[in-house]
């Protein structure tokens, strides 16, 4: 699409209301974040304290979101579509999730507050979602959502070190006067509360003074968009509070030593590798571990795109023959017929059901053998029966912006 296209200024149109939006939910529910060490930035910090220092000092990359209707900003306007439709839908989905709680009749307070106030460093803790139970055995959920391309084999360590912190800041701060609560428009409504509290005046539910009586646990709830996962349970953690608390000052003494020019931002730390949490960085176009060598090639350059556009067509001819396959499949199950083949005017086609892969589960191995061997066994056994594929080389590519091709 080019600049000249009416649907450039439609997508242009889309790309800054998503930015405008965000930044008002954003102030609306959370508040100014450059003022204190939310749990999020202590997720990023974990893995990256470039990025989670770089959200407190430095401009977002579209300060200005009306640039996106500028004339050759089409790839602009497709990167910032990328990630904020990635990000947004996360909050597009909590009203939806919190909708079909309601409607199964679960008492809940979505995005509760925690205050902490750590010798100097304010954090700040929002929780997506808390579920509650009263009675004989009280027990309380935090349900932390996150919207992803697709579901993770497992959790990235900063959303569990995210979820460990909001369950020990909960349980720490249970009898303190550090709990709030706004409504949609960011209006307060609760403030200064003990969690009892608050949840006695918001459901009508009474819980003990303590934590220590409570059923106490989280879940991180990943959501594509036709599928969900829920990781857990987990549980209140003192090492990993501990962690969090430590990290939170590093982030904060950092982001100070940065405004005062003591230290520079790609003089920080940064997650090595190719870590997929860097495809939604807003901080990674000027990230040290992206400062590659510059080649002058026109062929390299002509042979990466065209190597580029065969994957992308990939990709789309793939998830057109999985969409295709499903819809024959529905038919194929539709007839009533199970086992035989169906003939068409030029084919003949059915759908057979196979077993599944069997596959080796390592841990199950070693659970199931550790009551008949000691241990030195056992990790000889396995470390025999382990084989390792060979090593093998993977080419990644990442089309430049204008603006860095003519640096």
């Amino acid at each position: 699409m080019t600049p000249g296209d009416p649907g450039h200024a439609l997508l242009a149109q889309l790309a800054r209301g998503l930015v405008r939006h965000g930044r008002l939910r954003t102030q609306q529910t959370l508040g100014d974040r450059r003022s204190c060490v939310g749990l999020s930035d202590i997720g990023k910090g974990v893995e990256c304290l470039r990025a989670a220092v770089a959200n407190k000092v430095a401009d977002h990359p579209l300060a200005d979101p009306a640039v996106l209707f500028q004339a050759g900003r089409t790839e602009a306007v497709a990167e910032v579509l990328r990630r904020q439709l990635i990000l947004q839908r996360g909050h597009w989905l909590e009203s939806g999730i919190e909708a079909a709680l309601h409607a199964n009749r679960t008492p809940l307070l979505p995005q509760i507050e925690i205050a902490l106030d750590d010798a100097g460093v304010p954090i700040r803790a929002h929780l997506d979602f808390v579920l509650v139970r009263g009675g004989d055995h009280p027990a309380v959920r935090v349900l932390e959502l996150k919207s992803s391309q697709r579901i993770p084999a497992s959790l990235y360590p900063a959303y569990e070190a995210q979820l460990y912190g909001q369950l020990g800041l909960l349980a720490k701060q249970w009898g303190r006067p550090a709990f709030g609560l706004r409504d949609e428009s960011g209006k307060v409504r609760f403030a200064n509360l003990t969690f009892p509290d608050l949840v006695r005046q918001a459901l009508g539910i009474d819980l003990p003074a303590t934590a220590s009586g409570v059923d106490l646990e989280g879940w991180v709830l990943c959501i594509a968009m036709s599928e969900a996962k829920p990781f857990g349970p987990y549980r209140p953690e003192p090492s990993m509070l501990a962690l969090c608390r430590r990290t939170a000052r590093v982030i904060w003494e950092t982001a100070d030593a940065v405004r005062r020019g003591a230290t520079q931002l790609n003089d920080l730390a940064i997650c090595p590798g190719f870590h997929p949490l860097c495809d939604c960085c807003p901080y990674a176009e000027d990230c040290p571990k992206f400062r590659g060598q510059v080649i002058a090639d026109p062929a390299l350059d002509r042979d990466l795109m065209m190597l580029g556009n065969l994957k992308d067509r990939r990709s789309t001819l793939d998830a057109e023959i999985v969409d295709l396959e499903t819809r024959i499949r529905g038919f194929y199950r539709r007839v009533g017929n199970r086992t035989d083949w169906v003939k068409t005017g030029g084919f003949r086609f059915r759908n057979a059901r196979l077993p599944g892969r069997k596959s080796l589960n390592p841990t199950q191995l070693r659970s199931s053998l550790a009551s008949h061997l000691d241990p030195q066994t056992l990790d000889a056994v396995i470390a025999n029966a382990t084989t390792v594929g060979a090593a093998y080389e993977r080419l990644h590519i990442s089309p430049l912006k204008p603006a860095e091709a003519s640096a």
